[in-house]
């Protein structure tokens, strides 16, 4: 009756009918583990990688055992003050646990138990000993440790929360003091396991110039990329149920293509699928090595996307890491061993990400389509070392910026003055001396004319109809100057050598354009 492509489900797992991987089964024992003693965990690992999976199976597992667990998306909870996320918390535990019994319930609150409701209960002043009381309450009602899973949990963290409460103030300090009081009294109640992508909120030795209750109070754990076998039985398994095989060196190529990231590797997959499924070829099919390495270039760019979302976090929050990747794939070995200068704890988290690996004493980006992605995006920042790069690098990026600035002009002018635009650009420029420029513009169509101005001409037509670019550029000193330096450092044209301060504002002028153009590059 229909089809369900199944490797391009995109929400976690809540059973373990598609979950891979027997590394996360291990992560799943410990966790558990750490639970039952007691424990305090962190999870953290790249976006998309699993983590949400591996929760909800842990939760599943805890519950048939007869435990208690509660789960909180901290991205909806940062814009709570700390004693207001507290009290949620007590709230979510009794309204999650609190319902009619059955021969089937392990655990599970009576309908006639009732914390205290007053919400006055939880001002900062009260909030923390209200909260022990009543966690120590339901710990007692539902004969359980309850563990506390805090997902997301850069949204409630000092420095990298949207809520300034948790991210400059002291909303971090009194929530981890409350919830680290507790667990040194009395371990029993209850236990938690924060999870988001990097530990840095476990690594800060201060809040304020207050000691981090939870620095150092656990060792990370992460989630890892899947191993050749992992990529086989997935595929493989997920692909068996659609009615679809794949040749074996099809796995080798996924591992080194991805780098094992279940998340990249299920919606290459899906895209084979669907594409088939667009063809009307018969069930059951076999993908062929060939047909993969035929498009093996087009999925890698349709990844980007998701390639894209899965650094998003590690660029925002963590520039210097993300600059250190970025350094790896676009300058290499050697260069990103000078950069990096023997600070091996710069690189612990990437390394713990999978996103690099050492092999020896070389560093290697494990993730092909990631390397490719950052060396695309990032092109025109490798390191020129001599003159003549400097020289090929100045070219391309000025061409490149000039290509579209021309292409926005021709389409602005056209929908602006329509066939009337070829008759609005040489009047502008009939002011200059040049008139053979000015008779060949006359003699060609209006695209063509455009093609006939020099590339510092293109800022003064720009300036004659400002309001139809400013859009783009909102400052338009700015615009000019940066210009300006671009037309004024043709050195590739010149063949003239630049030094160091002239290159450095040089890279200025062309970032800004870069970034403005974003859109268009």
């Amino acid at each position: 009756m229909f089809e369900r492509d199944l490797f391009g489900i995109a929400s976690p797992l809540n059973n373990d009918t598609y979950f891979y991987g027997q590394d996360r089964m291990n992560l799943i024992s410990s966790l558990y583990g750490k639970y039952k003693q007691g424990e305090q965990a962190g999870l953290f690992g790249l976006r998309r990688i699993g983590k949400t999976s591996v929760l909800n199976l842990l939760q599943i597992r805890i519950e048939q055992d007869g435990g208690a667990v509660v789960y909180f998306d901290c991205s909806q909870y940062h814009h709570q003050r700390w004693s207001s996320f507290l009290h949620q918390i007590v709230i979510e535990i009794e309204k999650k646990y609190k319902k009619v019994q059955t021969e089937d319930d392990k655990t599970m609150i009576p309908e006639d138990f009732s914390l205290p409701k007053p919400a006055s209960r939880y001002s900062e002043a009260k909030a923390a000993k209200s909260f022990e009381e009543d966690i120590a309450a339901l710990s007692d009602v539902l004969g359980a440790r309850i563990l506390l899973i805090f997902d997301e949990v850069e949204n409630i963290s000092y420095t990298t929360s949207p809520s300034e409460n948790w991210k400059t103030g002291n909303d971090a300090l009194f929530f981890w003091q409350s919830i680290r009081s507790i667990i040194q009294t009395n371990n029993t109640l209850f236990s938690f396991i924060i999870a988001g992508v990097n530990p840095k909120c476990v690594e800060l030795s201060q809040i304020n110039g207050y000691d981090n209750p939870i620095f150092g109070m656990l060792r990370p754990q992460y989630v890892t990329l899947f191993n050749l076998q992992d990529v086989k039985n997935m595929v493989s398994g997920i692909g068996g149920h659609s009615g679809l095989y794949f040749d074996e060196e099809i796995y080798s190529k996924l591992v080194e293509d991805y780098g094992g990231h279940p998340f990249l590797i299920r919606q290459v997959c899906s895209r084979i699928n669907t594409e088939l499924l667009e063809r009307g070829e018969e069930r059951p099919y076999t993908v062929s090595k060939y047909s993969y390495q035929k498009n093996a270039e087009n999925y890698r760019l349709e990844m980007a996307g998701v390639i894209e979302q899965i650094l998003g976090v590690l660029e925002t929050y963590y520039p210097e890491e993300f600059e250190l990747l970025k350094r790896l794939a676009i300058d290499g070995r050697t260069a990103f061993k000078k950069v990096l200068g023997g600070r091996e704890n710069a690189i612990v988290h990437l390394l713990g990400y999978c996103l690099i690996e050492r092999v020896e004493d070389d560093y290697f980006v494990r993730i092909k389509s990631i390397e490719d992605y950052l060396k695309n995006k990032y092109y025109y920042e490798k390191t020129a070392t001599t003159q003549d790069q400097i020289r090929e690098e100045v070219r391309s990026r000025r061409e490149r910026i000039e290509l579209i600035l021309r292409d926005i002009v021709f389409h602005n002018m056209q929908s602006q003055y329509g066939k009337k635009a070829k008759e609005r650009l040489t009047t502008y420029i009939s002011g200059t001396n040049d008139q053979t420029q000015l008779k060949r513009m006359r003699d060609v169509p209006f695209n063509q004319a455009l093609k006939e101005l020099y590339f510092n001409q293109l800022k003064f037509i720009m300036g004659k109809d400002w309001k139809m670019y400013q859009n783009i550029f909102p400052d338009k000193v700015k615009f000019e100057q940066f210009f300006d330096v671009i037309n004024n450092n043709r050195i590739d044209a010149h063949a003239k050598d630049i030094d160091e301060e002239d290159y450095a504002v040089l890279q200025i002028a062309f970032k800004y354009f870069e970034k403005a153009l974003s859109d268009y590059l």
